[in-house]
């Protein structure tokens, strides 16, 4: 029987669990001990600024009804650039003199200041592509302001035809490192290029055989970046002439991710002998510090490069060391200007992401610990989920069918030992979105509710996922919607055999993950007792002619395109709304009406084929949510939607009914 919403501890309830809104986006002052980012305040996230040397409110800099994010600090430290419903704005350090430097409807995004603080580049598709452009950064003139300022105006440096994902100016702001898929007939590779900041000549360093991301440069000229070269992302640096690329970890784990975003790149010191990355494994996120000026490469004669870089393993050369202090989820986001603490965000399956500063061996103070700067979490929500209170997360490994190792996490009832005398669960299965990507050990208390509730949550990182290596992140091309929904089959049956379990079986996602749902449903009917899919594809041939760039991009990447013809019958396999009359779950499906990754023609087409065949199914639109959901009050609905829905078709629940006032 579930555990009803009393029986339970009071303060693990979904009001508790929206109500949650962590700071994010932290951005480390240059000079001084100080750090910018966003958090929520009255409906929208706001620009805040915080010291960090302990004690002391935080700022609030802007206020307004839309959202700010990207905040990105000027190389003095006196102003910020930020976006604001996809403009860019500059405003002082002091919250005065806001400053709009890029206005719709051309609009911009990620803001980054040259190293003189002059001008500022930014993405933008106003030519239909996500091109760097750069523009004059404001700067306070002296005497009586002119009646009629000209307005500044942006120049495009990167060519048209690519869309640039990221980017980072060198230090001496002559060039700019570019981090894009650089050949459009080549989508298995990513590359990095250097950009000459006044010709545009660009010039590939990087990625020619292999997907490498996340470059940030240090101040000898040197790049470092993430390169899965040997199948697993490794930290690599280049020399400043490009003569060696110097591989700076090994092994079988991953050093980085296919994003190389911020928090998955490696980060410099501010002096450039050291480099925080991270290590992934077992669903956790490991942050280590090494020494990089150790692992200077043999010198070599003079001459020209040659056309092929050397590559240098450094590994022994360069020992690292672990800094976080806990297993999570951890990330470095910057580190203090004497180089002597990383500044990073930390989270696990009981704590929300905070800031933390964490001292690095050797070069901070003798006796230094880690300190928390931010607290998010509720002190309700801390003793809710207080060891012992919750279940702990635990590793399994399950075999497919073909052999093929499958990870995932699993959270069992308290109660539910497998032992005699231990109370028998069911169990929700559980597929992340992406696909490329995996199903972290992160603060997602929903699913400790769902385990208060009375289920087993098992996450599942099936064939696609990250954080196994390229073979296995590689190994659901031309398999969308079979191979990877296989595995997830194959961990239910394996959950249906473990001494906990009851043998019911559900299967809940969003993103993919909801598009996994409807796949599984239709593939193996007969074992699911229920599903709910959020924002899932249904038809991925059109899916591709409808949703965004990007979600085409990644389609064409894994699936090829549906014009092939040889890629037709993988499409059509792949298509769970043509099955429809397979399904016998009852099935709950969420989406957001302004949906453009899944559009919601996905949903309208499987609702449509469940009506024609009598399946018994609900569905829900959110009008003003796009891939996923922004706003608490629908987070709120969606939880509660869930949790009735399985307790009705799982557990066995009667229906609540709506009682008259």
């Amino acid at each position: 029987m579930a555990e009803g919403p009393g029986s339970g501890d009071a303060g693990l309830t979904i009001e508790a669990i929206v109500a949650v809104d962590a700071p994010r986006e932290f951005r480390v002052h240059p000079r001084d001990r100080m750090v910018a980012y966003t958090a929520e305040t009255a409906g929208a996230r706001q620009l805040f600024t915080l010291s960090v040397r302990g004690g002391g409110p935080a700022t609030q800099l802007t206020a307004s009804e839309k959202a700010v994010s990207d905040p990105r600090w000027s190389p003095d430290g006196r102003r910020l650039a930020f976006v604001r419903d996809d403009e860019i704005w500059v405003v002082e350090a002091d919250g005065s003199r806001l400053t709009k430097v890029v206005a719709k409807p051309a609009g911009g995004r990620d803001p980054r200041w040259s190293p003189d603080g002059h001008r500022i580049a930014f993405l933008s598709r106003r030519r239909g592509w996500s091109q760097i452009w750069l523009i004059d950064a404001p700067v306070p003139r002296r005497g009586r302001p002119s009646k009629s300022p000209r307005p500044a105006e942006a120049s495009v440096l990167t060519a048209s035809g690519i869309d640039v994902e990221s980017f980072e100016w060198s230090p001496d702001g002559r060039h700019i490192a570019v981090m894009a898929q650089q050949r459009p007939d080549d989508l298995e590779t990513a590359q990095i290029a250097l950009v000459d900041v006044r010709s545009g000549a660009s010039e590939i360093v990087a990625g020619e055989r292999s997907h490498d991301t996340g470059g940030r440069w240090l101040p000898d000229g040197s790049l470092v970046y993430v390169s899965d070269a040997d199948g697993w992302f490794q930290v690599v640096r280049r020399t400043p002439d490009g003569r060696d690329r110097i591989v700076l970890t090994d092994g079988q784990r991953e050093h980085g991710d296919p994003s190389g975003g911020l928090g998955f790149a490696p980060v410099p010191s501010p002096d450039g002998a050291r480099v925080a990355h991270v290590e992934v494994h077992d669903g956790l996120v490991d942050l280590l510090v090494r020494e990089v000026a150790a692992a200077a490469p043999p010198k070599r004669r003079r001459g020209r490069p040659p056309k092929t870089p050397r590559t240098v393993s450094a590994v022994s050369a360069a020992g690292a060391q672990r800094i976080s202090p806990w297993d999570g989820v951890w990330r470095a986001v910057g580190w203090l200007p004497d180089g002597s603490w990383v500044v990073a965000v930390g989270e696990s399956e009981t704590r929300p992401q905070d800031l933390w500063l964490l001292p690095v061996p050797g070069v901070a103070p003798d006796g230094a610990r880690p300190r928390q700067v931010t607290d998010s979490r509720p002190a309700v929500l801390a003793s809710a989920l207080a060891p012992g209170r919750v279940p702990a997360g635990e590793r399994v490994a399950i075999k497919a069918r073909d052999g093929l190792r499958v990870e995932g996490t699993l959270w069992r009832p308290v109660g539910a030992t497998g032992k005699r005398g231990g109370r028998r669960v069911p169990t929700i299965i559980y597929p992340h979105g992406g696909p490329t990507w995996q199903a972290y050990r992160s603060f997602q208390p929903f699913k400790l509710l769902l385990a208060r509730e009375g289920f087993a949550f098992l996450d599942v990182d099936f064939r696609g996922s990250t954080g196994y290596g390229r073979a296995f992140r590689q190994a659901n091309h031309d398999e969308w919607g079979h191979g990877d929904v296989f595995d997830l089959i194959d961990a239910a049956r394996w959950a249906q055999a473990q001494p906990w379990s009851d043998e019911r079986v559900a299967i809940f996602g969003g993103s993919y993950g909801g598009y996994m749902v409807l796949c599984a449903l239709v593939e193996e009917p007969g074992l699911w007792r229920a599903g709910v899919d959020m924002y899932g594809d249904s038809e991925i041939a059109e899916s591709f002619r409808h949703g965004d760039r990007l979600g085409r991009l990644d389609l064409q990447r894994m699936m090829g395109t549906p014009e092939d013809p040889s890629r037709a019958e993988a499409y059509r396999r792949g298509s769970p709304v043509y099955r429809a009359e397979r399904i016998e779950a009852p099935l709950l499906i969420l989406h957001g009406r302004k949906d453009k990754r899944v559009v919601p023609l996905m949903t309208e087409r499987m609702v449509e084929a469940l009506e024609i065949e009598g399946k018994i199914h609900e569905v829900h639109w959110y009008d003003d949510e796009g891939h996923g959901w922004e706003r608490r009050e629908n987070r709120r609905d969606a939880y509660e939607r869930i949790v009735k829905f399985l307790r009705t078709h799982v557990l066995d629940e009667p229906p609540e009914v709506d009682r008259a006032p």
